[in-house]
């Protein structure tokens, strides 16, 4: 009795982990013309967390907690924060930042 408890208890316990993490990946392109955005930071919301996207735009995250949400932010395109849900490929397109660029 004592050896179902311990492996239901592990099973409850691993169930819990892997809701609470997820692994994301992803591409950002360009608005415009659907280029990739290498160096393009991403950060799970709330936690110091965080990636860059590699030359083709590509990225993967750990994405932690209840409800994760994703900022992606880079010079020059408006910072974009997106909800992962129960995504775990996430494709973002920036948008240029036409204020930031005309200063």
């Amino acid at each position: 009795m004592r050896k179902h408890l311990l492996v239901l208890l592990f099973m409850a316990v691993s169930v819990t982990y892997t809701m609470a993490q997820s692994q994301v990946t992803g591409k950002v392109t360009d608005g415009e013309d659907n280029s990739p955005l290498p160096g393009v930071n991403v950060l799970v919301k709330g936690t110091t967390t965080g990636t860059v996207t590699d030359i083709s735009g590509n990225y993967s995250i750990n994405a932690t907690g209840d409800n994760p949400t994703l900022t992606f932010s880079s010079i020059g395109y408006t910072t974009q924060e997106i909800a992962v849900g129960n995504q775990t490929n996430l494709n973002v397109s920036m948008a240029p930042d036409v204020q930031s660029l005309q200063e």
